[in-house]
């Protein structure tokens, strides 16, 4: 955390959720909770509830959830920092002034930056007006004056100090513009020239509405086609997506579609596609990733149809995967870009594109098949190597079974013979730990048991809602005697207030979490009701559960290192093993 653990949860207690959620929306008491439809996706019966007494709300219908700073930060749709500054203003609790002299001359110039953009993109839009040719082209390119002026599209003279000669003139100096990336500095370093000539500008806006760097088009053949800002101060291309200023406006947003570039991402905004980016560029990044995800879970990528953009897309939805995205790709025919196919073919063929995107295991599986001949036996094999690569990380039972029964027919390769690599694979590389492992005989670890589940979360409400009774719990339990991840990190954190005789809310103990979908998570573990029962009854069988699945897991554990070591030969081991599994079968109820 960027603040205190104490300025957090002042923070939390000062302003009240169902007051701030209010403000918002309007809430109708239920119960001991308030509901709502919610404002995070489309529905019509109310799922969105919010709870006064835990400090969290939760919307059954998509999952989304949290405090009231995850809150704000998503109805907002700003960043953590940026929700908590607000909610510390609206409280009236001041927050530490940053007094480091270093981040204070930093944050200065990053103002003077921002005027610095902002006065050039008025300069280059002027000049549409002024050359005429560069209004034509735009005009050519089927942009409207309307989209012109939204998306601020400008002009650069073909001059060597046109910017630096008007920049001058409303104060600012040949330095200042070379440290925004507006001028080049020349050979011998006496001099400057400007970055950007003879070129339609597009100016690149960040979430708050800085203009933080400019990308260039040339209107003829000249090289390179497309000039972009380097880095500076207020803009660093792997952590910004064009567009995104006017996509995160967009109510109920279900996906966010990404494009390569600026004209594709305006030509769709044209055609009232709202919900369309840019990657500015093909090297799409993991920063740019988690910024996607901030406002739509499921992306679509459609990206030049041309081996590069055939690279970038595999690249860009791996990255996306691995932050948790739901992707999808929009293909287009051969040597088509979004912009070129909608001027051709229209919108509604492209939205039709759009309804037929495909998964990322999909797209990688049609790439490989290209180009190989089904009659052919050595294609054939070079298919099933390359299929079993692919899958060989789908944890998922039911899309391996559906995409080897209809590639199996499609290639003609028998499901056998796909089913035996992928499991050559998978035990090369030990992960063969699901039913398909049919032919290497590892024996499937088993899920944890419901019932576990549930006793964790009785025990973690009874904490919030009776904390004198954390002294019972945890004199028993140990924060790594819980079965997952966010169970032992929400049992850390209870834990440690109860250490330091502080009662918490829910609320409290999702601002220790900074990923949202373990926001979302931990709201809906807090969600559970209680069962109407007496609450040390439903402590200790809630204790008893949990020791008995942790006694199970014990057993499994050693009951696979036993096989091991009767495997390898080492049998007076496995058999020492076999007797404590015994002794503590003994044990069980």
């Amino acid at each position: 955390m960027l603040f205190s653990e104490d300025k957090i949860s002042e923070i939390i207690e000062k302003n009240d959720i169902v007051d701030v959620i209010s403000e918002y929306m309007a809430l109708k008491r239920s119960g001991r909770n308030y509901m709502a439809l919610c404002p995070f996706h489309s529905e019509k019966t109310p799922s969105f509830s919010v709870s006064p007494s835990k400090q969290i709300f939760n919307c059954f219908g998509c999952g989304v959830g949290g405090n009231v700073i995850t809150f704000v930060q998503k109805i907002e749709r700003i960043e953590f920092v940026e929700a908590v500054k607000m909610l510390a203003e609206r409280a009236g609790i001041q927050l530490k002034e940053e007094k480091d002299p270093r981040r204070l001359e930093i944050a200065k110039l990053k103002g003077v930056l921002y005027r610095v953009n902002t006065e050039a993109a008025r300069f280059f839009h002027n000049n549409l007006n002024i050359e005429t040719k560069a209004l034509e082209y735009l005009e050519r390119r089927g942009l409207s004056d309307t989209i012109i002026k939204r998306f601020g599209l400008g002009y650069a003279p073909n001059e060597w100090h046109g910017l630096m000669d008007h920049m001058k003139s409303k104060g600012f100096d040949a330095e200042l513009l070379f440290k925004a990336g507006l001028t080049v500095r020349s050979r011998d370093g006496k001099s400057f020239y400007d970055k950007f000539r003879n070129r339609i500008i597009f100016p690149i806006i960040d979430l708050k509405g800085n203009v933080i760097a400019f990308g260039g088009r040339v209107i003829d053949d000249s090289k390179p086609k497309y000039l972009n800002s380097p880095d500076t101060p207020v803009f660093n291309k792997g952590y910004n997506i064009y567009g995104l200023n006017f996509v995160k406006k967009v109510q109920n947003l279900e996906n966010i579609i990404v494009v390569e570039g600026y004209m594709d991402a305006i030509a769709l905004h044209q055609y009232e596609v709202q919900n369309a980016v840019a990657s500015l560029g093909t090297a799409f990044t993991e920063n740019q990733a988690k910024l996607l995800k901030r406002f739509s879970n499921e992306i679509i990528i459609s990206y030049d149809s041309d081996l590069a953009g055939q690279a970038a897309t595999l690249k860009g939805l791996s990255i996306l995967e691995k932050e948790g995205c739901v992707v999808k790709v929009l293909s287009l025919p051969s040597g088509k870009d979004p912009d070129e196919y909608i001027r051709k073919e229209g919108i509604d063929a492209f939205r039709d594109r759009i309804k037929k995107s495909v998964s990322l295991i999909e797209y990688q599986i049609e790439n490989l098949k290209r180009g190989l001949d089904i009659n052919n036996i050595q294609d054939r094999i070079k298919f099933t190597k390359g299929f079993s690569e692919i899958m060989k990380d789908v944890l998922s039972n039911v899309e391996v079974d559906a995409y080897i029964r209809k590639y199996s027919g499609i290639m003609k390769v028998s499901e056998e013979a796909l089913y035996s690599e992928l499991n050559r694979l998978r035990k090369k590389n030990k992960i063969g730990k699901n039913k398909h492992n049919i032919l290497n005989g590892i024996k499937a670890v088993p899920e944890l048991k419901k019932g576990e589940i549930t006793a964790e979360i009785y025990l973690f409400n009874i904490c919030i809602y009776y904390f004198k009774k954390v002294k019972n719990i945890f004199e028993v339990l140990e924060p790594t005697d819980f079965s997952n991840d966010i169970h032992i990190r929400i049992a850390e954190i209870i834990q440690k207030a109860y250490k330091e005789d502080k009662a918490i809310t829910a609320g409290e103990v999702i601002a220790f979490f900074d990923n949202d979908d373990e926001k979302s998570k931990v709201a809906e573990i807090f969600s559970h009701k209680l069962p109407d029962s007496d609450v040390n009854e439903l402590i200790n069988a809630s204790l008893e559960r949990i020791k008995q699945s942790k006694l199970d897991r014990t057993i499994q554990k050693m009951t696979e290192k036993m096989n091991e070591m009767y495997h390898a030969g080492k049998k007076e081991e496995a058999n020492k093993i076999f007797v404590e599994i015994k002794e503590l079968q003994k044990k069980k109820r």
